[in-house]
């Protein structure tokens, strides 16, 4: 049996509220996220397109390196070392789309659960790891990336799969499970309503 909730109608909640407190922090830390990880993307994205310009120039004789210097200890990328940084940065900023997108819903319609305060926190973790996969993945199969037709179009390509793959995370992780073998449990097959917030306006 199905009960359609009435507009001016409280639908009963199961779960805690989250407080607001919380509910503030992480807001801020969604706004946090968002700007830092636009600047790793812009950062990973140019370092990748000089490092295609710089193999071009190599040849496939040779594997052009450079040297990055950020906040942390400086280290030494290839082209293939650049993919997974654009593609765990993408993922990144995909994440923070969904996720900013999410809260802000449900923050608006008053349903956010204290219990998924670690989905906000930990989800662009796994995004920018699934990220780098599948620009790994992608690039193997489907672009050639580091030879001497490759142009920074490749490289775009594929910052878009990893901002999809991170957009889609949960989606993903669904669709990757029978290819894997794993059979999901029973409970797995409700529709999990922190990644589909539009059913709270039904």
């Amino acid at each position: 049996m199905t009960t359609t909730a009435r507009p001016g109608v409280a639908r009963p909640r199961n779960k805690a509220a989250m407080k607001p407190m919380t509910r503030r922090m992480i807001g801020a830390i969604n706004f946090a996220e968002a700007i830092i990880t636009l600047i790793g993307l812009i950062a990973a994205y140019g370092i990748a397109e000089r490092l295609v310009s710089d193999q071009e120039i190599t040849g496939p004789a040779g594997i052009a390196t450079r040297t990055v210097h950020w906040w942390g200890p400086d280290f030494t990328t290839t082209l293939n070392m650049s993919l997974l940084i654009v593609g765990a940065a993408a993922g990144a900023v995909g994440s923070v789309i969904h996720q900013s997108m999410v809260f802000a819903q449900r923050a608006g319609l008053e349903t956010l659960e204290r219990g998924f305060v670690w989905w906000y926190l930990l989800r662009p973790v796994w995004s920018a790891l699934l990220g780098s996969v599948v620009v790994v993945a992608v690039n193997t199969g489907l672009i050639s990336i580091g030879d001497d037709t490759t142009s920074s179009a490749g490289v775009t390509v594929l910052m878009m799969t990893g901002c999809l793959a991170g957009l889609f995370t949960d989606q993903a992780m669904v669709r990757l499970r029978p290819l894997l073998g794993v059979t999901p449990p029973e409970d797995s097959q409700v529709p999990d309503e922190e990644t589909t917030p539009n059913d709270d306006q039904r």
